[in-house]
């Protein structure tokens, strides 16, 4: 056999799908054997897509529950609050009570926001809390 015909057994047998490995021997002279490497197909999962129920972290916002305030929510009304209050919550609640003509004890306090807020709260509160760090800004001091 010479090595024209080794080479054409070679590409036969990298051609073929069931066999990986072929042993020549030629004459008196020591074996050759050709070995096929083979890869292992493997199957990329296809990517869900939003109407699959799959969403990226960039559009994925948890529902809130029932009539609970939304985080975005809840995390502006704090944000404000802190502004206004620069740290006294207390006199927040009062501005709120004030404002929505109620008693101090029917307002819910900010530290109970991120588990009790409602969208109604939420909505009330995020009102009057724009509206006086807007007057704050244009004069001195929150609820005045």
């Amino acid at each position: 056999m010479d090595i024209t015909e080794v080479i054409e057994l070679m590409s036969m047998v990298d051609s073929m799908e069931n066999i990986e490995e072929v042993t020549v021997t030629l004459g008196d002279n020591p074996s050759v054997t050709i070995k096929k490497k083979t890869q292992a197909k493997v199957e990329t999962p296809t990517a869900l897509t939003p109407e699959q129920g799959f969403h990226s972290a960039q559009t994925f916002a948890p529902k809130p529950q029932g009539n609970q305030a939304t985080a975005g929510q809840i995390k502006f009304a704090l944000d404000l609050a802190t502004k206004i209050g620069d740290g006294n919550m207390g006199s927040v609640v009062n501005g709120l009570a004030h404002a929505l003509e109620t008693i101090e004890t029917e307002i819910l306090h900010p530290d109970k926001w991120a588990a009790e807020m409602t969208r109604d709260h939420a909505s009330q509160y995020i009102d009057v809390l724009e509206a006086q760090y807007k007057k704050m800004q244009k004069q001195k001091g929150a609820w005045g």
